[in-house]
């Protein structure tokens, strides 16, 4: 209960307090003469100056004064408030309850998430309404969802499906949430309970509008707020790589929404597994907790090797959980190693296999590949954990490491195989045939020694090719092939045809095989059957096999930022084809092509795949929970925003002017009964 004074200004009257105050300190006139002496005189002197130090008719003074107050009073129009009762939830008929399902209802406290609280109160106040009331359950957790069908009788499905509801790893939709409480309530009013912990300065604001046309149409929001007393997060809120001492510097930054320092470890992961933990303190907020959020950046050295990917770091925050991972991406640091088998190392190095394999990685190696260059029998130093190319160039007999092969490529390596005059279709069939794309058949010349050969139809510009996309596409055109090996009638589907003669023959096959890929050229590596190590689109070729077969994840793979509850975008080269979003569940999300980009709005955080229909990596989208709802400082509360936006609804009020006049008046009137005895 409080008294409103709608006219303050109106106090300054109380000035006019100071009259009878003044009135009562002034001499009286004598009533009657008397004779006296000098010295008398004087006596009476120091008697009358006494007298004008003195308050004459106390209790009158202070009639007149409480007159003169209530007057002033009256003027200044108070008010008498008191908040209105609570009564029982159901009155309305119709009573809808809006859950707050964001992750930052998993506060803890005393152990326990606050989220516990909140559904245990919501279901027992749903099964204590009265018969015959409507209910309806809405998740204010992004985005806003109706968890009942519509409007429904049954109390006891309703708190089931409170009961049932879990915390998700989403920000807090409010303004949703009120959106589709407007469209169930329509303009009949009823009683909205809002179960929230009140976190997030914004939340709030965003759905003031929506609040006050609930209020003006009558409706009751009845806030039921829970949350910890004292809230406390550490959130590691962005990872930035960069270069630096060993293999370069991780940057990590990290953010207190708690009122004092506190020491957390954080560990980082790297894609391949490794972890480098490190104790970081993290300063509190500044001003008390309503001013900025503590901020510190911890530094991590990366090893000289490491796989590109996503990493994740994590802090040990025990307040809340749900936020205490954050998902990167780290290029490939360090050389991806390539190697390279020589099956004709000829009597110069222009006359070698290899030699322009060499030429077109070579440049390429302070950017992820390192080239390991082997005679026939050196493929016995294949290192699954180091290589992940293997380009087999014009060599006449792989039966030996045929079985090294297979277990590699079907591990997820990639094998490039190139043809020329030591090879045999029948050894290859035999030695490689768990991996070639199609048996191999018989050499053809498909031009005479004194003709240029036969040109090469231009490619599709997606996949392999996707990096032509924006010019380069024609020197396929200049592409000459004098001989190629053919091979058998193969299944479209099974095997992608990635080039072909003008007149249809294939050249360029690749195929799928256990987790790993193998691509045929059937023609040389070098000079010797065509003209294509000379062109320009033999370099980004040879690259674009390697990138593509995983010899550096940094390149051919579109990488991107996501938020869960939000729509990703991902751009990816040669755009519109048919591709599969893959959660870190393994679960297959919903997407779709927009402007040509690749969107979905992912569920959960972490690593999300974007797999080609053949099965191959073309994006990954590193998914975080939204920064947002980590600030679990309380801003405007529900019932601040109420007072602020309809006061008049959430208060009873008495008008006291009238009755202070009327008091004013009558302490006038027994002032005056008493003065007039007195002179009577």
């Amino acid at each position: 209960m409080s008294l409103t004074l709608l006219a303050p200004l109106a106090l300054l009257l109380g000035a006019l307090l100071l009259g009878p105050v003044l009135v009562h300190l002034t001499r009286r006139e004598p009533t009657e003469d008397r004779a006296f002496g000098l010295l008398f005189l004087l006596d009476r002197l120091l008697r009358r100056v006494q007298r004008r130090r003195q308050l004459h008719d106390r209790w009158l003074l202070l009639l007149r004064l409480l007159a003169l107050g209530l007057v002033v009073l009256a003027v200044g129009q108070p008010e008498l408030r008191w908040p209105e009762g609570a009564a029982p939830f159901g009155g309305s008929g119709r009573v809808i309850v809006v859950l707050d399902q964001s992750f930052s209802m998993d506060q803890r406290e005393g152990g326990e998430a606050v989220f516990a609280g909140a559904v245990a109160d919501a279901a027992a106040v749903l099964r204590g309404l009265p018969a015959g009331v409507q209910v309806a359950v809405v998740s204010s957790g992004g985005p806003a969802t109706l968890l009942t069908s519509g409007w429904t009788d049954d109390v006891q499905r309703a708190a089931a499906l409170v009961e049932d509801a879990r915390v998700s790893s989403a920000g807090t939709d409010l303004h949703g949430a009120l959106v589709l409480v407007r469209e169930l309530l329509g303009e009949v009013p009823g009683e909205v309970l809002i179960y929230t912990d009140q976190s997030g300065p914004a939340v709030i604001p965003a759905a003031e509008a929506d609040l006050h046309a609930l209020l003006t149409r009558g409706s009751a929001v009845l806030p039921r707020v829970f949350g910890p007393a004292d809230a406390n997060n550490v959130v590691p809120a962005a990872a930035r790589y960069g270069h630096g001492l060993e293999g370069g510097t991780l940057t990590v930054k990290l953010l207190n929404y708690g009122a004092g320092e506190v020491e957390v470890p954080v560990t980082v992961h790297l894609p391949e597994g490794e972890r480098i933990t490190s104790f970081v303190a993290v300063p509190g907020l500044s001003e008390e907790g309503v001013g900025v959020p503590g901020m510190v950046e911890a530094l991590f050295t990366v090893p000289r090797q490491a796989e590109g990917g996503v990493g994740r770091v994590e802090v040990d925050d025990p307040a809340l959980q749900l936020d205490n991972t954050f998902y990167f991406h780290l290029p490939r640091v360090g050389a991806s190693r390539v190697m390279v088998v020589d099956g004709d190392p000829g009597s110069s190095p222009t006359r070698s296999e290899v030699y322009f394999v060499e030429r077109a990685l070579a440049p390429w190696g302070a950017g992820g590949v390192a080239v390991d260059t082997v005679a026939a029998h050196g493929i016995q130093e294949l290192d699954v954990t180091r290589h992940r190319v293997v380009f087999l160039a014009n060599v006449a007999d792989p039966s030996s490491i045929s079985g090294s092969l297979v277990d590699f490529v079907r591990a997820g390596g990639g094998l490039v195989i190139g043809l020329g005059d030591n090879v045999t279709a029948d050894r290859y069939n035999g030695a490689l045939g768990a991996l070639l794309p199609a048996p191999l058949r018989l050499v053809r010349d498909v031009a005479g020694l004194d003709e240029a050969g036969v040109g090469l139809a231009l490619p599709e510009t997606q996949g392999l090719f996707d990096a032509f996309a924006r010019g380069g596409r024609e020197g396929f055109a200049r592409v000459r092939v004098r001989r190629l090996m053919t091979v058998e009638p193969y299944r479209e589907g099974e095997v992608e045809t990635l080039l072909r003669t003008e007149d249809g023959v294939p050249v360029l096959l690749s195929r799928q095989v256990g987790t790993g890929r193998v691509i045929v050229w059937l023609s040389t590596l070098d000079l010797a059957w065509t003209n294509l190590p000379v062109q320009s689109v033999y370099v980004p070729m040879i690259q674009r096999m390697v990138s593509r077969l995983g010899g550096s994840l940094a390149v051919g793979v579109a990488r991107g930022q996501g938020i869960v509850g939000e729509q990703s975008e991902l751009e990816i080269a040669g755009s519109e084809q048919d591709v599969t979003v893959v959660g870190p569940d393994g679960r297959g999300l919903s997407s779709e092509w927009e402007d040509r980009k690749l969107v979905f709005v992912p569920t959960a955080p972490g690593p999300h795949l974007v797999e080609a229909s053949d099965g191959r990596p073309v994006g990954e989208v590193a998914v975080n929970v939204p920064l947002v709802e980590s600030d679990i400082r309380v801003g405007e509360t529900l019932r601040a925003a109420q007072l602020r936006l309809v006061p008049d609804r959430l208060f009873q009020r008495k008008e006291l002017g009238t009755l202070a006049l009327l008091a004013a008046s009558g302490l006038l009137l027994a002032a005056a009964a008493i003065a007039g005895g007195r002179h009577a």
